[in-house]
């Protein structure tokens, strides 16, 4: 497919924005009506509705990036396998928001059904795919454009992408003031920037909408709201959790402040949405690739006094001496 979208690049910085409103439009789009195209169940349809709305706004997210020329952002890149070794960090770091303590003490348990623990895991599917598409796949590398992805670039794109990322939660306000919608701006925040530079490192979209994925699931399995399980806030967040989490988390924001900043930007100059060069500076190169890539013997006969073309001065006075 040949992208049309190109004039998006022109802009880097200001296309981040537009395509942030768009994203922020897609999450305020109404799900449980899909939901109910297939149950009748007000929890089942809520879970399944805002997954499968949440994988078909990623697919008009990816189409988008596509029509936009944004390559190398899906998958792992060729050559970049050990990506996924450095994105291991990430995947413990989901599944240690899963309460093992409550739930190895028997103090948190599970209660409900498998229909309802698929439809909660295409709901989680669906929202990480949808995330990761939109901040990670499109917006991340308009941000890199704008900041480039030297050490003082990448370590700005990371941040504002994933401050974009954790603001956008603030829509959760709408359904009613709680503190627990700034905890979620601020994990958001956190979440979103180890994916990023997960990103890139080149682990690609679809290994952090996998890790996004196992985070939600392991972070709302127990949940009252939705009949999965149940579990006291004090016993799940038990003294044990608590340090184990921290240790953890730290030892994370470590690890990833350490990959950002050792990582070469060869992956990510491959995604990176820069605007497009004039057609002056366009010229210009290609003339001198040109005169790089010219024959040096070809070259050496342009020359003033180059013997070949006859009009040099030595070439004068050869003649002049002749004739006497």
């Amino acid at each position: 497919m040949q992208a049309k979208m190109l004039y998006m690049r022109k802009t880097p910085g200001e296309s981040a924005a537009i395509l942030y409103l768009l994203t922020a439009g897609f999450v305020l789009f109404p799900t449980q009506w899909m939901g109910e195209l297939f149950t009748k169940n007000p929890m089942l349809s809520q879970m399944l509705g805002l997954g499968i709305v949440r994988i078909l706004c990623a697919a008009i997210m990816i189409v988008l990036a596509l029509e936009m020329g944004i390559r190398h952002v899906f998958f792992v890149q060729k050559g970049e396998r050990k990506a996924l070794l450095f994105a291991i960090p990430a995947l413990v770091v989901a599944v240690n928001n899963l309460p093992i303590v409550a739930l190895s003490n028997g103090s948190a348990f599970l209660t409900g059904s498998g229909i309802s623990f698929f439809a909660f895991a295409i709901e989680c599917i669906g929202v990480g795919l949808f995330e990761e598409t939109a901040f990670r796949g499109v917006i991340f590398p308009f941000v890199l454009g704008k900041t480039g992805t030297g050490k003082k670039g990448r370590f700005v794109a990371v941040i504002v992408s994933s401050a974009m990322f954790g603001g956008l939660h603030l829509v959760n306000l709408l359904g009613g003031f709680s503190g627990g919608v700034f905890l979620q701006v601020g994990y958001s925040f956190l979440i979103g920037s180890m994916l990023a530079i997960c990103m890139f490192r080149g682990a690609g979209v679809f290994t952090c909408a996998f890790i996004h994925a196992t985070f939600n699931f392991c972070g709302n399995i127990i949940s009252n709201e939705r009949g999965l399980g149940f579990g006291a806030f004090s016993d799940v967040w038990c003294w044990q959790e608590v340090v184990l989490t921290a240790v953890v988390g730290v030892a994370a924001i470590a690890y990833f402040v350490w990959l950002l900043y050792t990582s070469k930007p060869d992956v990510a100059e491959k995604f990176a949405v820069y605007p497009p060069q004039s057609a002056k500076t366009e010229n210009t190169l290609s003339e001198k690739n040109e005169e790089e890539n010219a024959d040096p013997l070809e070259s050496a006969c342009k020359t003033p006094h180059d013997p070949c073309g006859g009009n040099s001065a030595d070439g004068d006075e050869s003649d002049k001496q002749d004739k006497k």
